[in-house]
């Protein structure tokens, strides 16, 4: 789901269009500095799309990849500071993200957005086991014998 959403996102980023990308982070997490974060990584995101079928480069996994740079170290900063400084062109990644990055509670940010993209994690293993725990032991039992 949240996949489609990023898409959808990344169709009105195309045309030059975040308002719905800000308004979704309003609804989604809190005013607190998680949303400037959140927003910045999404651009950074899509900004990042290219080929073919650039939409399908916004994913999930893709965000979090983002996200979680805000809480690796990189000296004194993080990767995503270092990137924002250094390396980012785009001015309205900067206008997000430049006081996010080096704010005291940057990691508190980002595990709030992990916390959040985490639910929609593929499941697949975990249901499988949850669900048919009686048959894999079953399974594993008289694989042992």
């Amino acid at each position: 789901m949240i996949n489609r959403i990023l898409m959808e996102l990344y169709d009105d980023y195309e045309k030059g269009n975040i308002d719905s990308l800000i308004e979704f982070t309003k609804k989604t997490l809190p005013s607190d500095g998680t949303d400037k974060l959140f927003i910045g990584c999404v651009l950074i995101m899509f900004s990042r799309c290219n080929g073919f079928k650039a939409r399908y480069s916004a994913t999930r996994e893709e965000l979090l990849s983002i996200v979680k740079a805000a809480k690796e170290k990189l000296g004194d900063s993080n990767y995503l500071a270092f990137y924002v400084d250094r390396i980012n062109k785009e001015k309205g990644i900067s206008k997000y993200l430049n006081d996010i990055v080096k704010d005291v509670n940057v990691e508190k940010y980002a595990d709030l957005i992990i916390e959040y993209l985490d639910q929609f994690k593929p499941k697949f293993i975990e249901n499988l086991k949850k669900n048919n725990k009686k048959n894999i032991d079953k399974y594993i039992n008289t694989k042992k014998n």
